[in-house]
């Protein structure tokens, strides 16, 4: 199986899960192998998910949309996580960017 390497937090069952982010002082930056294959699924829900968010919004008063850029950070796990505050600065997220 195929691998990428991620620089992501160290999981720590004692640390609080609210507590999120690539560069977190409460928690350890360490590299770890995702499996491709993982990812791909991780991100095809997040993308599919966001896609049936904004379906109906094709216009905003007299503008339409035209694109839309997400950031997502990779867990330790795997998992795929859309960025939902700017304390990371984007740091370590993979941006998507749809365009129609």
């Amino acid at each position: 199986m195929e691998n990428i390497p991620f620089l992501v937090t160290q999981p720590d069952e004692e640390v609080d899960d609210d507590v999120k982010g690539l560069f977190s002082l409460d928690r350890d930056v360490v590299a770890r192998d995702i499996p491709v294959e993982k990812l791909r699924e991780n991100l095809n829900n997040v993308c599919q998910s966001v896609a049936s968010a904004l379906g109906d919004i094709k216009k905003v008063g007299d503008f339409k949309l035209k694109e839309v850029e997400i950031q997502v950070e990779v867990t330790a796990e795997g998992g795929v996580e859309l960025i939902g505050t700017a304390k990371l600065g984007g740091k370590g997220a993979i941006t998507l960017t749809f365009s129609e």
